[in-house]
């Protein structure tokens, strides 16, 4: 009898975690840090006092998870979900990023994204100016990749939905992906392959 106001308080708590960004940034020698960063908007109904005449309409709680790593050769590193490979033959040099983009992929499990919250924290983020700028890529998975080298050519290996799946270079040496989560719930492919051509 004692935690039901306990359990009624957490029942009344909203909380949601946004995609996720997936910064790596390769040094010199192939060794790195990887870094996950996760949004969290978390919903009270009922915030601190603030005086007499005004109406508590609730709180939210804005905050960003950053996880760090570091890595000894980006090619021999196995986190869940994606890996590097290298190609190279006498005249040319080729790196592929594959990325298990299939229903299950343990991707989804390791930046902890679900398609309830996913759905949640748009739905809240829409209600304000503020949330929609913070969340602006939560329905996506983000790669953000700097290599120690000039890229001439990014691309995916097979054809790709064109405004939703996107791979870019921001820079001559930094690579961008996208992948939409709602193709990755839909089992729309099971393996995305981006080809790195190096200059």
């Amino acid at each position: 009898m004692k935690r039901i106001p306990q359990t009624l308080l957490f029942c009344l708590l909203f909380c949601a975690c946004a995609g996720g960004n997936i910064k790596i940034k390769i040094k010199p020698d192939l060794s790195g840090d990887l870094v996950i960063y996760q949004k969290t908007i978390t919903k009270k109904p009922k915030g601190s006092f603030l005086g007499s005449g005004i109406k508590d309409k609730g709180e939210v709680v804005i905050t960003l998870k950053e996880r760090s790593y570091q890595f000894g050769n980006f090619t021999q590193m196995l986190p869940p979900g994606f890996r590097f490979i290298e190609f190279r033959d006498e005249e040319s040099k080729e790196i592929q990023l594959a990325i298990d983009t299939s229903k299950n992929s343990p991707l989804l499990k390791a930046l902890e994204i679900n398609p309830e919250e996913i759905s949640s924290i748009l739905a809240e983020a829409k209600l304000r100016d503020d949330l929609l700028r913070f969340n602006t890529l939560v329905e996506f998975i983000q790669f953000e990749i700097q290599f120690p080298f000039s890229i001439k050519e990014v691309k995916f290996f097979e054809p790709r939905t064109a405004g939703e799946w996107t791979v870019r270079l921001d820079s001559k040496d930094k690579m961008v992906v996208n992948i939409p989560l709602h193709s990755i719930w839909a089992g729309e492919h099971a393996l995305t392959i981006v080809q790195i051509y190096p200059e």
